[in-house]
């Protein structure tokens, strides 16, 4: 499976103040684009609410939001940098909450495709160097580069 990030698809330093605020500034983006059905913020919410994703690191939390593969049109991610953290509850133990500074809202219609590339996100997360460039990004430019070099992805 071929995973797409566009350019448009990664913000840096956005400045949101909840999940649903966050959900629909990343998504615009996919669904202009045509990679995800018009309602997939919707869907990535009510599964958040479900299912959370948050990520506590050593310096930072991070989230890995998604929906099922039927709100996609073509596989593709988002990027964000947040401007302030976002409370997000710990995937896997949703009585904890951890604050959000970087997210990786993932379009994907194949589970073992996912899984994978859930597993890359984390081993870029927990990769200090590489985290500091990402929140070292001056715009959305030069942070789409270093994500797409880290993951090793198509543009």
């Amino acid at each position: 499976m071929m995973i797409q990030i566009l350019p448009e698809a990664v913000q840096c330093n956005i400045k949101v103040s909840s999940q649903e605020e966050l959900f629909d500034v990343m998504s615009t983006s996919l669904v202009k684009a045509g990679k995800v059905k018009p309602d997939f913020s919707c869907h990535v919410l009510d599964r958040e609410q479900r299912f959370p994703t948050g990520l506590p690191f050593d310096s930072f939390g991070a989230a890995i939001p998604h929906t099922d593969p039927e709100n996609v049109i073509s596989p593709s991610i988002a990027v964000a940098t947040l401007q302030d953290p976002v409370d997000f509850q710990v995937m896997g133990s949703p009585e904890l909450n951890v604050a959000v500074s970087l997210v990786f809202m993932l379009a994907l219609d194949d589970g073992h495709a996912h899984i994978k590339f859930l597993q890359q996100v984390v081993k870029l997360a927990q990769d200090k160097e590489k985290v500091s460039e990402l929140f070292s990004a001056k715009s959305d430019r030069d942070l789409f580069q270093s994500v797409k070099r880290f993951l090793e992805i198509e543009e």
